[in-house]
Order: structure tokens, then sequence, then C-alpha cells
């Protein structure tokens, strides 16, 4: 849908990829549902690998892959959205001396995403969106013996990341999904092993560190920032709650179905309906705490709504 959507309001021909597909010059690759895009000789991948992030697709995987294959050819850019997809690629993208590029979070609807990766990567242009389509157009069409990063005063808002001076490339942030794959000992792999189980796998996470950026990968190659691994947690403690909740209702109705139809035996079936009972109200407490939790995010969402849109009416 989306590559139907480009292709209608743009000159440049778009595309959903097929897996091996040759890179063509002017033309848009869009990733298909479920499946990451990612680089690999030259060639696209478009292949079921592990979320990254909790996505799939995901930033991170492409922006990786096309750092370690374009190295400074590569121009990376995080626009608006939620957590913090993108950061680790965008750093990748930059440590191997390509350009970074992120939209201004006071510009952005959702500032999470381009603010994350303000933090942690620290790109070469901060930009509105009116102002990023050109300026990508003034890079790549920039002569190669012309620094890019001359134009940067011409920009609406600079980053600190730089200086305009190109960091010598490294390995950050560029490590494949299958770094650990085969891991068996401590000292081994990428990373060091986590008190952390992956919440997809439960296998065990290892904490990748890269200057700020702390980020954990699983042996199969799930991954995620900090903020993504909160939030998958977050969401696996509510349905483990979920599941006690079920649990101790469903033993509290088997304990009243069995004292009813006991019938002689009053003691026993008294001590299985007080235990039905008990079990109803732990699963009732339980209940309380996640409806209590829910309202508390639910305030929190909405006083940080208010907050964004204060924000907007002070800027506009």
């Amino acid at each position: 849908m989306l590559a139907k959507l480009l292709a209608r309001c743009s000159a440049v021909r778009a595309t959903s990829p097929l897996d091996g597909e040759a890179i063509r010059p002017g033309h848009i690759y869009v990733a298909r549902p479920d499946h990451h895009l990612t680089i690999e000789d030259g060639r696209v991948r478009v292949l079921r690998g592990p979320r990254e992030n909790r996505h799939r697709p995901a930033i991170d995987p492409l922006f990786r892959t096309a750092a370690r294959v374009f190295g400074p050819r590569v121009i990376g850019v995080i626009l608006s959205g939620l957590q913090d997809d993108g950061s680790a690629g965008l750093y990748a993208v930059k440590e191997r001396g390509g350009l970074t590029v992120a939209q201004d979070p006071e510009d952005a609807i959702w500032k999470d995403m381009p603010g994350r990766a303000i933090e942690y990567a620290h790109p070469d242009y901060i930009l509105s969106g009116r102002d990023i389509a050109p300026t990508l157009v003034q890079l790549a069409n920039t002569q190669e013996s012309e620094p890019a990063m001359a134009k940067r005063h011409s920009i609406s808002r600079k980053s600190n990341g730089r200086n305009g001076k190109r960091k010598p490339a490294s390995t950050a942030g560029l490590e494949k999904a299958t770094v650990n794959e085969e891991v068996a000992y401590p000292g081994e792999g990428a990373g060091t092993p986590s008190v952390f189980a992956c919440p997809e796998c439960h296998g065990v996470l290892w904490e990748l560190k890269d200057d700020k950026m702390v980020r954990y990968r699983c042996r199969v190659g799930h991954s995620y920032g900090t903020e993504s691994l909160a939030k998958e947690l977050s969401t696996a403690s509510e349905a483990a709650l979920w599941a006690a909740v079920r649990a101790l209702e469903e033993k509290a109705a088997l304990q009243r179905r069995v004292a009813e139809g006991m019938g002689v035996d009053q003691r026993m079936s008294s001590r299985l309906l007080d235990q039905g009972a008990a079990d109803t109200a732990n699963a009732r407490l339980i209940r309380d705490m996640i409806f209590e939790r829910d309202a508390e995010l639910e305030s929190q969402s909405e006083r940080k709504e208010g907050r964004t849109e204060q924000e907007r009416k002070k800027t506009a």
C-alpha cells in the first residue's frame, strides 16, 4: 500500500522489492509487511528475521546493514515516531562516515523517535519536516570533492555531534543479528550477558554498550533499546498478571463446583468454599492492580500530551 501511494505522488518509482533484488538508482524500496528490509552485497534482502525494538520491519537493521555495505555513501533520516527504533541504526551510519539527519522534535507529531536519535547519535542535521527533502537533494547532488558538512551553516538547526569532523569508522552498532548465535562461554561474542531474559524467546540478553547507548540482543537476534525493552517487559508483566487472574478464577470456580457436588461431607465442602472465596478475592485484587496501573499510565499520557500542546502553542 505505501509503495503504491509513493509511486502515485512521486516521479521516482517505488516498489516493495523481492528478496535478492539488485539495488537500482532512482528507485524507492519499501519494506514488505512483517519482513525486515536489509542490504547485503549491493542487493536488497527481504527476510522474516527476529524482531528488533518490537518491530518487523524495523529501522535499525536497514541502517546497520546499509552502513556496513556502503559506509560514507549512506544518508540516514529519522522522522516523527514513538520509542527508540532507529537510534542505534543512525549511530551506525554515523560511525561508518555516513550523513545523519533527524527531524526537529519540536516539529514532529511524535517526539520520541527523533528525540532519542538526537540524544544517542548526535545527527549532522536537525531539520523541520519541510527542510528535509531539499536538504537531501542538496546532499545527493554534492560533488564528491566538496565536503557535504560545509553546507551545514545553511540549515535551520545544527547538531553538536561532530563539529565538522568525521570520526574514524568503528564497529559500534554494526554487529550482525546472529553475532551471539554460537556463543558457548561468557567471554565469547559481543557484549556482556545481562540479568534480563528476552521477552520474546526468553533467552539470555547480551548488553551492548556504544558510548551513551545501551542495547540488548539475544542469541536468536531479537534486539531492544532500553525503552523498547522496558515497554516489552511491561507488556509481559501485564500478561503474567492476567494469567494469574485467570488461574485463580478457574481454581475458585472448580472449588465451588466440587464443594456443591460433595453433599454429605460438609466440612470438606466448607473448606473448599472458603478457599474458593480467598482465590476470588486475590484475583479481584490483581484485577484492581492492573486497572489502577492502566489509569495511571493514561493519566501520564494525557499530561504529556497537554504539555506538548502547550509547547506547540508557545512556539506557534
